[in-house]
């Protein structure tokens, strides 16, 4: 299994829209990734004393379980990911691929 780890800034982008994703950006995805789809998880970057500014104000984890057909589905419908991220916020992502080595 992977995973696609999708991290919205916090500096300059205190507008992100939670709902706006949850409605209509999530079911996207679910919808391009089909099968290959295990769970898709959305974290918000939160402050404490000892972290007063979180680095994100989003973290969002995409797990896919069949990589081939993530990769064929995405490869016919980024661009409709990728034009609806202004509607929910400010700043571009930061993405990063990681294969699970195990879970507990």
């Amino acid at each position: 299994m992977k995973c696609i780890t999708i991290l919205y800034p916090a500096e300059g982008n205190e507008g992100f829209d939670f709902g706006f994703y949850e409605r209509r950006h999530a079911p996207l995805i679910k919808d391009i990734m089909g099968p290959s789809l295990h769970k898709i998880e959305v974290r918000r970057g939160v402050s404490d004393p000892q972290n007063p500014s979180p680095q994100y104000i989003a973290v969002i984890s995409i797990w896919v379980k069949d990589w081939a057909h993530y990769q064929k589905a995405i490869a016919e419908r980024q661009q409709e990911l990728i034009d609806e991220v202004p509607l929910f916020t400010k700043q571009m992502p930061q993405v990063q691929i990681d294969e699970v080595a195990f879970e507990l």
